[in-house]
């Protein structure tokens, strides 16, 4: 049936009243009140529709986006008014809750198109089983300013979010783990984009984001045209030592076309897996999708801080056949890690790191080259190499015990030269490197002389010799002035490009949830 435009009226009727009214088509205001029927209005929307939920009121079960006619977004809110920004779980009270009674999601977006969620609290599924929000094959679906707020006894998933044109922004997803089974805040592998993930604090213990990682239906499917920005990914440190196989912070194993700008990515450490922050890395991990590769990825501007290491490229699966990963930009961004900054192997394609400040306790790249698995072949086969071409540039870094090093070839120019095709090594620093032998224009201060170039937050002093020393001109490591909106917490103080040094909040504690 159909729905009127909302009345003065109409404001007292329960929703079973409204659904008997009939209507002309224009768009209509369906309130659902505590105890309400959701699914009835669900099922009753029309395109250009808005659904206004009761702020506070929980409902159980579990509920389905239906498909509907071509036309205007429907729009599921709240009846309160949210600020306008980033929810936190203060904001709960603002909400209506949804919450499954069964171990699988509350709510199913499945085959359809045009819906647009904003400012609904979603509760964990019984024992934490399954999806809370489960997408698939699905157009044009925004979640904004959702909160998901795991108890203490976790949810493996947060938000499934297969299919084209789907969007998390200003949301809230925490407490998401599991013992034993990877979890993650968003995940996608089973849909062609555009993805837009940006203004989240999103908090998992496996993969806090992860595209990739189950067979998609066909190379049309590849998770494409992604952007991931402004967002916090954390995982709390009381986590660290219990069982909840900590794995990464992100991590594309299938995707195309990605730009990941403005980030803070926060404690990451060896668990489930080695201790990587940053992953990307091919995988066709159930074996049924050859064409998964990781292209055109912009890494940039972003914060990765705390984590054991840094950031791990892979070319090649191993286990199963898969396409390549190549196209591969890492450029302007800050990372600490107790451990390695860099590690490639696996036949990478084109790889290019530049104009990066590093504060690493180890290794400062580990290039190696392992076992490959090539789309189209019947079986892996050892690499040739780690690189096929690449380029560090501009970049800012400890040697620390072993610098560049190749599985072996050996430490620096050899590494170079024999874990790549092709590379270019300049304007470099790799600070306590000695008498260690790499390509020219390579700088090794003492370890002393080193830390002199920095302020507490990691810009250059105003005396620092690193300033316009790269071989752009500009400084070397970070170009902090590289334009609005700069890197997370700086300040513009102009409207125009950064001027203000980057804000120490993201070095000690930063924007939490």
């Amino acid at each position: 049936m159909s729905v009127l435009r909302e009345s003065p009226v109409m404001k007292t009727l329960p929703i079973w009243a409204i659904l008997l009214i009939g209507t002309p088509s224009a768009a209509a205001t369906i309130n659902v009140p505590a105890g309400g029927d959701l699914q009835a209005a669900l099922n009753a929307a029309k395109p250009g529709d808005e659904i206004v939920v009761a702020a506070g009121a929980t409902f159980t079960g579990q509920f389905r986006l239906p498909a509907k006619a071509a036309g205007a977004v429907i729009t599921i809110r709240s009846s309160a008014v949210l600020p306008d920004r980033r929810v936190t779980p203060a904001d709960a009270g603002l909400m209506p809750r949804l919450v499954s009674n069964v171990g699988e999601a509350v709510l199913f977006v499945e085959r359809t198109a045009n819906w647009r969620i904003d400012g609904v609290q979603f509760g964990a599924n019984v024992g934490g089983e399954g999806n809370v929000i489960h997408i698939q094959d699905s157009v044009n679906i925004v979640l904004d300013r959702i909160l998901i707020a795991a108890p203490a006894t976790g949810q493996k998933r947060g938000v499934m979010g297969n299919g084209k044109s789907i969007t998390l922004t200003r949301s809230h997803i925490s407490g998401i783990w599991r013992a034993g089974q990877d979890s993650q805040a968003f995940c996608a592998w089973d849909g062609g984009g555009p993805f837009v993930i940006t203004d989240n604090y999103l908090e998992a213990a496996s993969e806090n984001v992860m595209f990739g990682g189950a067979n998609s239906q066909s190379e049309a499917n590849i998770p494409s045209d992604i952007l991931v920005e402004r967002n916090h990914l954390a995982k709390p440190i009381a986590w660290k030592g219990t069982a909840k196989a900590v794995k990464n912070l992100f991590e594309l194993k299938s995707a195309r076309r990605v730009t990941i700008r403005n980030n803070v990515f926060e404690n990451n450490w060896t668990d489930a897996q080695n201790g990587y922050g940053i992953l990307f890395t091919v995988r066709n991990d159930e074996g049924q999708s050859p064409w998964s590769v990781v292209e055109d990825v912009l890494f940039e501007r972003n914060v990765v801080r705390n984590t054991e290491n840094g950031i791990n490229v892979l070319g090649y699966d191993s286990y199963q056949p898969s396409g390549r990963a190549t196209r591969i930009t890492i450029r302007n961004n800050l990372v600490i890690a107790q451990g390695t900054f860099l590690q490639v192997g696996a036949e990478v394609g084109t790889l290019v790191v530049d104009h990066n400040t590093v504060e690493q306790g180890g290794t400062f790249a580990m290039l190696y080259s392992g076992d490959v698995w090539t789309a189209g072949s019947a079986a892996r086969r050892p690499a040739q190499f780690a690189a096929e071409s690449l380029t560090i540039t501009n970049t800012i870094g400890y040697h620390r015990e072993y610098g560049v090093i190749g599985d072996g070839s050996g430490i620096g120019t050899p590494a170079l030269t024999g874990q790549t095709r092709a590379y270019t090594w300049t304007h470099n620093v790799l600070a306590g490197a000695g008498s260690q032998v790499y390509p020219s224009l390579t700088l090794k201060p003492t370890v002393e002389e080193h830390r002199a170039q920095f302020k507490r937050d990691y810009s250059l002093t105003t005396t620092s010799t690193y300033r316009g020393a790269g071989n752009d001109g500009q400084d070397l490591g970070i170009v902090w002035n590289a334009g609005a909106p700069g890197l997370p917490g700086m300040v513009s103080t102009t409207g125009g490009g950064v001027t203000a040094p980057f804000n120490l909040r993201i070095l000690s504690g930063g924007e939490g949830p």
